[in-house]
């Protein structure tokens, strides 16, 4: 008798709080919120590769320090459940709970793509 194996598709899909880039509009104009979105999501997609990196080298330091700046980075363009699993998954780090730190990461790079995705369809969408 052998074992059934069940594939567990994992998504979330990405909360958005477009308050925060419609302040940025009003505030700084279309352009230069384009360019405060676009920066902070390349510096967010860089940080997720590092922490890719980090995490399989169990690099505890350099996790906890990208950890800090996902969380920062992201919650100025209202990705603010992102932020909320970048700073779980810095809990976890110094909670020293291996086994949490897995998972919340795991959790932060599927979460990730998502959220970048989403806040640069709105900037793109809200632009028009």
């Amino acid at each position: 008798m052998g074992a059934e194996i069940i594939p567990l598709h994992a998504h979330e899909d990405a909360a958005l709080d477009t308050t925060r880039i419609l302040v940025l509009r009003q505030s700084l104009g279309d352009q230069r919120c384009r360019e405060i979105v676009d920066e902070v999501v390349y510096h967010l997609t860089d940080r997720l590769t590092q922490l890719e990196l980090a995490f399989a080298e169990q690099d505890m330091a350099q996790l906890l320090g990208l950890a800090s700046r996902l969380a920062g980075l992201s919650e100025q363009v209202g990705l603010a459940d992102f932020a909320r699993v970048a700073r779980d998954l810095r809990a976890c780090i110094e909670a020293e709970d291996p086994i949490a730190t897995g998972a919340v990461a795991a959790r932060l790079l599927r979460l990730g793509e998502d959220s970048l995705f989403s806040v640069m369809l709105y900037a793109d969408q809200s632009a028009l």
